[in-house]
């Protein structure tokens, strides 16, 4: 059910080809809700949109859908006969692509309200499923299923779940709902309850199920019998489930978009769910502001204050997190307690949030950023700001591992004992070190790869060990590094 780092590429790419039959491509929000000028590209066929409460992911999510005439704008930003005037200056500017306007180029369209109205001239149609967060919602507390409380079976058809339905469901529930039943009204199609079966055999309604478990068949349920090239809107995907059932739904999305040729586009606060994704489909909106990059939601909380007691540093991804957080033990243990290492993505979108951090006037705590020497001397990567640093001239974790590599003969017995290897002989360690640099694998997966090759030890082990080995070793790589940090948190 989950695609391949390469069958993620070929997706990404058809969007940037254009491939798609309908797709929006682009969102800019104007005077909306609090967003100024805010420009949300989008770049994988799922996208999540993470961020605070309040932070603006919703309104994001209802601007997508006003790229197509079906939708009610209404359904998204009702108006108010109080406290909604400002709407008058609202204007969505909307890129959109789809084959049945025009097949050679996309189209551009502004939905604007004016006259205490939306005007959208001439936008293009698409069948839209809108997922709400009433889903999520026991059937018990929803007034829709008072009709399956007393009545006529007659008024009603039962039917079997789509096949489609019934396997990746069953996938994600991690159990067999092939005797799940479907109970529909006769004269509202609309109207639809769940019956599940249990492992003795006695059947359950709707009333019964958990709140994740119907939510998780109803989604499904309503993607698999969408058409090709639908677009599926999702509010707070992780409501009501298990973190593993998070991870298993997003593996599930990724594969109904390819298969399907969807685009999904959801919200949420989960970092299982953000952690299943590539960081360019990863969209934060934090006080009406967008960061496109695998921000942590751990890391939202410093960006808006939330961890008022702890400087701050911002680097890419959660290996140089450990990277620096071992250095900083080692090299700065007395400024080391006060200081918060957080993943924030990929330059410049590092650089970004710690200007951000630094120019909020709620927060009294500095921040800096750590960004991967990888990016130097690339197109379009300029000087640093003064609160930024490059760490290393490449990429870190193969700065790390080919030190390592390099120096495996002597460090062989100490490797063996740090990443707690004592099952293996130090012959042995080195070869399957050797063996890794030979076979010109990706570096991201140098770690994983060993531990394949010494019999899936813990890669968590192995990397912490050569880390701190790396630290240990190399006092003069993180002078520079240190020296900037320890200038940088405490003059201020």
């Amino acid at each position: 059910m989950k695609l391949s780092p390469s069958e993620l590429k070929t997706e990404m790419d058809k969007v940037r080809d254009n491939k798609f039959n309908k797709y929006v491509k682009r969102v800019t929000l104007r005077n909306v809700r609090g967003f100024e000028e805010e420009v949300i590209d989008f770049k994988t066929p799922v996208t999540a949109l993470i961020g605070t409460n309040g932070g603006g992911k919703s309104t994001i999510l209802g601007a997508v859908a006003l790229a197509y005439k079906n939708m009610k704008p209404s359904k998204f930003f009702p108006k108010s006969f109080y406290g909604d005037d400002s709407m008058s200056e609202w204007e969505i500017e909307l890129e959109i692509t789809d084959k049945d306007s025009a097949v050679d180029r996309n189209i551009t369209r502004t939905a604007k309200f004016k006259q205490l109205k939306w005007r959208r001239d001439n936008f293009p149609e698409r069948t839209v499923a809108y997922i709400e967060i009433q889903r999520t919602v026991p059937a018990g507390e929803l007034t829709k299923f008072n009709r399956f409380l007393a009545g006529n079976k007659e008024n009603f058809d039962e039917a079997s779940l789509n096949p489609e339905t019934i396997l990746y469901a069953s996938a994600v529930l991690d159990k067999d709902i092939t005797n799940y039943k479907e109970i529909r009204s006769k004269t509202d199609a609309s109207s639809k309850m769940y019956v599940g079966r249990a492992l003795n055999g006695s059947d359950y309604s709707q009333f019964h199920f958990g709140a994740g478990e119907a939510s998780i068949i109803d989604t499904i349920d309503r993607i698999e019998n969408s058409p090709e090239n639908t677009l599926i809107l999702i509010e707070e995907i992780e409501n009501g489930l298990h973190p593993v059932a998070v991870r298993l739904l997003v593996n599930y999305l990724t594969n109904a978009a390819k298969r399907k040729k969807l685009q999904i586009i959801f919200t949420t606060h989960s970092q299982d769910a953000v952690n299943e994704l590539e960081p360019e489909a990863v969209w934060a909106s934090i006080n009406k502001k967008v960061w496109n990059g695998k921000l942590s939601i751990e890391s939202l909380r410093a960006i808006t204050g939330q961890m008022v007691n702890s400087k701050v540093i911002y680097v890419e991804d959660n290996f140089v997190k450990e990277w620096v957080d071992n250095a900083i033990g080692r090299y700065l243990p007395k400024l080391a307690p006060t200081i918060n290492v957080y993943a924030a993505g990929g330059y410049p979108n590092l650089v970004n949030v710690s200007k951000f951090h630094n120019q909020n006037p709620t927060i009294k705590t500095p921040s800096i950023a750590l960004v991967d020497g990888d990016v130097l001397g690339r197109p379009g990567v300029g000087e640093l700001p003064k609160n930024a640093m490059f760490i290393g001239d490449t990429y870190p974790d193969a700065i790390v591992f080919n030190y390592i590599a390099k120096n495996k003969n002597e460090l062989a017995s100490v490797i063996r004992q740090r990443c707690l290897l004592t099952r293996f002989d130090v012959a042995r360690i080195s070869s399957e070190i050797e063996s890794i640099m030979n076979s010109a694998c990706d570096h991201h997966v140098y770690f994983t790869n060993l531990s394949n090759k010494l019999d899936f030890v813990s890669e968590i082990f192995i990397r912490a060990g050569m880390i701190d080995l790396f630290n240990e070793y190399n006092p003069d790589f993180w002078k520079t590094i240190m020296d900037f940090i320890s200038e940088e948190l405490t003059e201020k």
